[in-house]
């Protein structure tokens, strides 16, 4: 079986390539086929060298190349590409042996006009040639790791992960699971490839799960655009402040790689907010400058427009008021794009020129019970013909995305199904199988095959994830100081590696103030130092060179784009019967697929006893998805009306509410003081009377 992967501009290339893999597949012969890559830049001639054809297979390797000028010497052509790759290639060891290529690169040089042939330089002159000569060369029987470290030589993949260095490794601990993990050569899967490779003119999209590798592929798509394009204008933007580090860190890593040791040009490949301001650039702000328009800030936006969608109203007005449509870049790329409505994307529309080349990565599922975009014909107002979904998953373990689409889902619960994506087949497009497919009213068991989600980590599936409950939130700071402690001491993990998410979206920033006490009072701040996502600027989160090391203290919405090995989410009760509970199993879905490794679920209260019994069921089923009747369409419009969360007026009033009565309860000093606001909220005049109506209402539910 062959992939075919790219396209060229000529187009008798592509016709050369398309009836290339024709023949190959039905051969013996396994592999992939690149077409118009690589694409080296010479900065001696300030120009491209780029190979027209790449056929990378089991069995051998050969690059074609394509003439169509007699007067070319083709010898030289061939001589020039094999040293551009031979040398590209002698900078990955795990390629080399006794100082070369432990494999041949073979030449074939196409023409359609009569070349004089010259010994030991391969040419073919017609498809038939072609075929012969290639079959010729096919005399290598790679083995998996071979085959598979070639492609990502070629891919330039080495590096897609993050190589950390871990001072103490011990044999058998999560660190040294992980430093194997991390030895692993990368390779992109043929989705990827073909997500970076696309033709950029037009509407592409980007779609996958998370942890599928959008960013990182959006980061590697530019720099290939820059490397081939230096004079263009190219934009990559994004919602979360803290990912700008990341995708800069990124596309200097690939970038470095490409072309041999470089920087990037950041005057003509800009990274930048969506929002920005004078002090931090963004997309929306740089228009504004460009136009001569009224620029809004955040605070004045929102005391204009409200608090609701404020950007997309921001958008709308500077698309009302500016002269436009101007051009200001040859290309948007566009992360967290399931952040942003149609208004933002008109700008961006409008700020390119007519080959409107815009591509846009999103979670495919971000929110279980809707897909995260609507189509690009409601977008747009058209149809799009580059779009490519990356069903692999290689960030979560198998056992961790199961985990966070059950509980997102509510799929065990004791109170029935709460969500479910609105088509059955969003399964299939992130990456579940099922035996006999799904049918709606019929029994459905959904799981992940090895080849959406790979294990690399090679850890004990049955320890990936746990579900604690806690008699109290101090016995929760106990258990997870301990962790952590283990976690450093014993398992060798550095701060890095870990991340707290407090699930309370109001109370984080007094949460972590109480966690630092507890540390205070137990001796403990000298061992274990936490710091509070985004205190320092929009774009603090991880602190890699902190000195003492820090491990990160985050709400929900601030953990969003990052990832940890070891992911701590702590107040879990806050997601469990909830008036939002549609809104609060997704939040937890996102927490849990932040991880990369290990997940551990704390949480207090009564809610806690249903989750603990939900994850039961989860192991009984053996970490798959089992539907007794998987819901109709009908059904699933049912479960959205019984399940619908608090109007937001509502949840407005009840935020409020809590606000008061934690600014009451800091007022005074008696340990009764939240008991009797309780009972003056509900209208009784003791506790006993309080707890006959709490259980009451218990029975009731």
């Amino acid at each position: 079986m062959f992939n075919l992967i790219g396209k060229h501009t000529n187009d008798r290339i592509n016709e050369i390539a398309n009836s290339l893999i024709n023949f190959l597949q039905k051969t013996a012969l396994n592999g992939e086929i690149y077409v118009g890559y690589p694409i080296f830049y010479d900065p001696i001639s300030c120009s491209e060298v780029r190979i027209d054809i790449l056929v990378v297979s089991y069995s051998g390797v050969v690059i074609i190349n394509y003439i169509d000028d007699v007067t070319l010497d083709y010898t030289e052509l061939q001589d020039r590409l094999y040293n551009k790759v031979d040398s590209k290639l002698r900078n990955y060891d795990f390629l080399v042996k006794k100082r070369k290529l432990f494999f041949d690169i073979s030449q074939i040089t196409y023409s359609e006009k009569k070349v004089q042939p010259i010994d030991e330089y391969y040419i073919a002159f017609s498809d038939e040639e072609l075929y012969a000569k290639i079959i010729e060369l096919m005399t290598f029987d790679f083995n998996e790791e071979q085959y598979s470290n070639i492609l990502s030589g070629f891919q330039e993949a080495y590096g897609i992960s993050k190589r950390t260095y871990r001072p103490i490794v011990v044999p058998g601990t999560k660190s040294a699971l992980v430093n194997n993990m991390e030895k692993i050569i990368e390779r992109y899967d043929r989705n990827q490839m073909a997500a970076i490779l696309s033709d950029p003119i037009g509407i592409q999209r980007i779609r996958g799960m998370a942890g599928s590798g959008k960013t990182v592929i959006l980061a590697r798509k530019a720099v290939e655009l820059h490397t081939k394009h230096p004079e263009w204008d190219i934009i990559v933007t994004f919602n979360t402040w803290a990912l700008k580090k990341q995708i800069i860190a990124l596309i200097d890593k690939f970038y470095s790689i490409k072309n041999n040791g470089q920087k990037p040009n950041y005057k003509k490949l800009r990274v930048m907010n969506s929002w920005g301001s004078s002090r931090n650039p963004g997309v929306y702000y740089d228009i504004c400058v460009n136009t001569e328009s009224e620029y809004y800030t955040f605070s004045r936006a929102r005391s204009a427009f409200g608090k609701k969608n404020v950007f997309e109203k921001v958008c709308a007005e500077l698309l009302k008021a500016s002269e436009l449509p101007i051009k200001l870049y040859d290309c948007i790329l566009i992360d967290e794009a399931q952040d942003f409505g149609p208004n933002f994307y008109k700008l961006c529309l409008n700020v390119l020129d007519h080959n409107r080349r815009l591509v846009y990565a999103y979670d495919e599922l971000q929110n279980i019970n809707e897909q995260t975009m609507k189509s690009p014909e409601e977008i747009f107002g058209f149809s799009i013909q580059n779009d490519t979904p990356l069903v692999t998953t290689y960030r979560n373990q198998s056992n961790v995305i199961v985990a966070a689409h059950a509980i997102g889902m509510g799929l065990y619960s004791e109170g029935g199904l709460i969500q479910i994506p609105s088509a059955p087949d969003v399964w299939a497009s992130i990456g579940y199988e099922s035996e006999n497919g799904i049918v709606p009213g019929k029994e459905v068991t959904l799981y992940r095959p090895k080849e959406t989600s790979p294990d690399f980590l090679k850890a004990d599936a049955s320890a990936l994830v746990s579900v604690k409950k806690c008699e109290s939130f101090e016995e929760q700071l106990s258990i997870l100081t301990e962790s952590i402690l283990s976690d450093i001491e014993k398992e060798h993990l550095i701060n890095t590696d870990i991340m707290i998410i407090d699930m309370d979206s109001i109370g984080h920033e007094g949460n972590k103030n109480k966690l630092r006490n507890y540390l205070l009072e137990n001796d403990l701040l000298e061992r274990l130092h936490i710091h509070l996502a985004g205190a320092a600027s929009p774009e603090d989160f991880f602190r890699s060179e902190s000195d003492p090391p820090s491990i990160v203290y985050s709400s929900i919405n601030r953990a969003k784009g990052n990832e940890a090995y070891q992911v701590y989410i702590i107040n879990v009760q806050k997601c469990v019967n909830t008036l939002s509970a549609m809104r609060d199993r997704n939040a937890l879905f996102t927490a849990i697929t932040r991880s990369k490794g290990w997940v551990t679920i704390l949480g207090y209260g009564f809610g806690m006893n249903e989750l603990v019994q939900e994850f039961e069921k989860i192991k009984e089923n053996e970490f798959k998805l089992y539907f007794p009747k998987y819901p109709t369409d009908d059904e699933i419009k049912d479960l959205v009306r019984n399940n619908q969360d608090i109007a937001q007026q509502d949840q407005t009033i009840l935020t409020k509410a809590r606000k008061v009565i934690e600014d009451i309860s800091k007022t005074k000093v008696e340990s009764s003081t939240k008991l009797k606001i309780a009972m003056e909220l509900f209208g009784v005049s003791s506790q006993e009377e309080l707890m006959e109506m709490l259980k009451r209402d218990d029975n009731n539910d």
